[in-house]
């Protein structure tokens, strides 16, 4: 029996209009979950069966072969094999085929695409496990660090927050071009697109900077609903039961659906429910710059002293630790002054 997910059967499921779909992702997560309980801490040995992946799967042996930890960031997967200095990452990309399974079984007959055959060799249960993939490649940790450094907040990830998309939404952009930007967004795909905006009630082509933070905020939570929902059900579609938008001429509120392409891409709207509003105003509102190279020259310390003498506040209110020679002669005059209170 089959312990893990076929990502290759969950693009074909939720394939529309004759569009293969890729594996977004919430279908990643619920791979790396499964093999989080069946696979990690298990020492495996390591074969290309293709010989695509000779050199990783050699790499796996050399380290020790035990798999200690699985991240996911959107469609990027990593499984880290050994510990320390001899850590091996594998990165793992499905694209628009591919699948990763476990068999505790009879083990299927191992195919020309497989890239990466591993098989247990400790006292546990007996597993093995086939992948087959449009990118497996391996590396140092730090080539997990450069990877993940590229990719923006996984509506999945415990560690993630919505202000790579506020920050993205300074710009004329179309929203739904956001969206789907790895770098902004990871995981969110092209029917994920659709669903999300739709549900949120905003055009695709509405210009990002248009929109307020709460709505942005609103969009947000929209996709970490629906990307649970589908990583909770194995459905792209989650509780539904099919697409709001995507794929069809009448949307889910009955509004007439608009097809366009986007990006390449089949992109959905429904007239009803979200409607274009170019005359909306540019948000104005704009993240301040941070930092303090850009800035004029500060205040000398002396006069930043001499202020708050004069105003009574007293240099006890806020700590000052900057002091040169201008602050000690200041101080020490100020003391010979009589009191005002005299």
């Amino acid at each position: 029996s089959s312990l893990a997910i076929s990502s290759s059967s969950r693009a074909e499921s939720v394939a529309v209009c004759g569009h293969r779909a890729m594996v977004e992702g919430d279908g990643c997560h619920r791979i790396a979950a499964e093999h989080r309980k069946s696979l990690v801490g298990r020492k495996m040995q390591a074969k290309s069966p293709n010989g695509r992946f000779k050199g990783g799967a050699q790499a796996i042996m050399k380290c020790g072969g035990v798999l200690t930890r699985i991240e996911v960031h959107g469609k990027n997967m990593f499984y880290f094999f050994g510990q320390g200095s001899k850590v091996v990452v594998v990165h793992v990309h499905f694209g628009l085929a591919g699948a990763f399974a476990v068999y505790k079984g009879e083990e299927p007959a191992v195919t020309g695409n497989i890239r990466l055959r591993l098989s247990t060799v400790d006292n546990g249960t007996p597993l093995v496990a086939h992948l087959s993939a449009m990118v497996v490649k391996h590396g140092p940790s730090s080539m997990y660090d450069s990877l993940t450094a590229k990719l923006g907040a996984d509506p999945l990830r415990e560690d993630a927050t919505c202000d790579t998309l506020i920050k993205a939404c300074s710009s004329s952009k179309p929203i739904g071009t956001v969206l789907v930007d790895q770098s902004v967004v990871a995981g969110v795909g092209n029917i994920y697109r659709s669903e999300i905006l739709y549900e949120a009630g905003i055009h695709p082509k509405q210009p990002s900077n248009s929109l307020t933070e709460a709505e942005i905020v609103t969009l947000w939570n929209v996709a970490v609903k629906q990307m649970q929902q589908g990583f909770k059900t194995g459905s792209i579609w989650g509780t539904k039961n099919g697409a709001f938008c995507y794929g069809k001429k009448t949307s889910a509120a009955g509004g007439k659906v608009k097809q366009f392409a986007m990006g390449g891409r089949s992109c959905y709207a429904c007239s009803k429910r979200q409607r274009l509003d170019a005359k909306r105003p540019v948000r104005q509102a704009k993240v301040r710059r941070s930092g303090t190279a850009h800035l004029e020259e500060m205040v000398p310390a002396v006069k930043a002293e001499n202020k708050k003498r004069k105003t009574g506040e007293g240099l006890a209110v806020q700590h000052v630790a900057l002091k040169d020679d201008a602050t000690r002669a200041a101080a020490l005059a100020a003391k010979k002054r009589p009191s005002a209170r005299k």
